[in-house]
């Protein structure tokens, strides 16, 4: 507790950390919540709204991807941006010479990041239930119209009610894995590079390079080899949704994917085994 308490008194006061927890803290309700309830439009004489689920199942899988996004873009540049303006600032150094050990500091470092991964796991579980709650008060006049007009091809069941609470609240443990992997990545990004415009470009660089290798692959019968390459695993711990079944807001989401989730820990695992091993034999300046 010691060494997360002093990595909290860090972060707080960083203007970025504020800025992009806020927009976090914000806007995810707005977005997953009021903005899909201020869409409502009208098609072919159906009354239907954007992006709102039509059970828990689905609301719980909607707001996990949604918030995994926000995660990914704000949340995981702060973290970067933490632990590579302590280079630039040399509190590394700093903090060594105060008395931390080496193991000790990076620690620090992974206690924050699970921190944060739980505290947003915990707001995005808050957000889901009131998500669900609101959008039980909606009800979608025929999901087989709209289906016929998106063309989506799939079957359909009939709405029967807005299922229990719990249907589908398999989906913040998903967003658990992802984000933590994700961190995990950026963690070991920001050891790497050692500052922080430079970190971001290939943190974020990488997800676009392994997407390029993945056309490859399949286009070379390798498919098997991009299912098993750590972004996309982590990727696909979550997936993003059928846009046009999203769009009709009948979305369905996949079964549970353990063994992607599985593996996606075993990689931040790697990731933290990897940037600790950076830490310990490289120079701290």
């Amino acid at each position: 507790m010691r060494l997360l308490n002093i990595e909290f008194k860090k972060i707080v006061g960083n203007k970025s950390f504020k800025v992009f927890s806020l927009l976090f803290l914000v806007f995810l309700p707005l977005l997953v919540i009021l903005v899909p309830a201020m869409a409502g439009d009208t098609i072919n004489g159906i009354d239907f709204y954007p992006f709102i689920p039509n059970n828990y199942e689905t609301t719980w899988y909607a707001v996990s991807v949604i918030s995994s996004w926000f995660c990914f873009f704000l949340l995981s540049f702060v973290l970067i941006y933490h632990i590579t303006n302590e280079y630039n600032y040399r509190t590394v150094r700093q903090n060594v010479i105060d008395g931390y050990t080496r193991n000790e500091y990076i620690k620090g470092k992974i206690y924050l990041m699970l921190a944060i991964t739980v505290i947003a796991t915990l707001y995005v579980f808050v957000v889901g239930l009131i998500a669900g709650a609101y959008f039980s008060t909606f009800d979608p006049e025929d999901a087989g119209q709209l289906q016929n007009f998106f063309n989506t091809g799939e079957e359909i069941d009939p709405i029967v009610g807005f299922g229990s609470v719990l249907d589908g609240v398999e989906n913040v443990g998903r967003f658990f894995v992802q984000v933590l992997a994700n961190f995990g990545f950026a963690f070991l990004v920001a050891f790497l590079a050692k500052r922080g415009i430079l970190a971001v470009l290939i943190y974020y660089a990488a997800y676009i390079a392994e997407i390029i290798v993945g056309i490859q692959l399949r286009n070379n019968n390798a498919e098997l080899i991009y299912d098993y390459l750590p972004l996309n695993v982590i990727s696909q711990t979550l997936p993003f949704p059928n846009f046009r079944m999203l769009l009709a807001g009948l979305t369905s989401p996949d079964t549970f994917n353990w063994l992607a989730s599985g593996i996606a820990l075993a990689y931040t695992l790697l990731f933290i085994a990897l940037a600790r091993r950076l830490f310990m034999k490289r120079d701290i300046s």
